[in-house]
């Protein structure tokens, strides 16, 4: 689905989202959601590479990623929560002018 949202939300510009019923425990699919290296790269069809920065070796608040698209782009990410296994919060603190206002939950 694309929308606009709502009046006096990212300026009007437009929002996609997407859902998928998987049939699997709740923490399992947060747990593969949070992965990086070969096992994302299986199933997350936008990152080409990512990883975890500043010597982090798993995710966390605070905690800052790498990410580089299938198409190139580069963008450096940081987690602003994180609560297993219901949510994390992400902010993109450096990358392309497209993705600005990038935050993702």
């Amino acid at each position: 689905m694309i929308s606009t949202g709502p009046a006096g939300y990212g300026d009007g510009m437009a929002q996609v989202e997407a859902t998928v019923d998987v049939p699997v425990e709740p923490a399992l699919a947060f747990a593969v959601s949070q992965t990086t290296g070969t096992t994302r790269y299986r199933w997350d069809a936008f990152v080409r590479e990512q990883s975890l920065l500043d010597g982090r070796d798993r995710p966390g608040k605070g905690v800052r990623t790498a990410t580089r698209s299938r198409h190139g782009l580069a963008m450096v990410s940081e987690y602003v929560s994180y609560v297993p296994p219901s949510h994390v919060g992400m902010r993109m603190v450096r990358g392309p002018w497209s993705f600005a206002v990038f935050a993702g939950s």
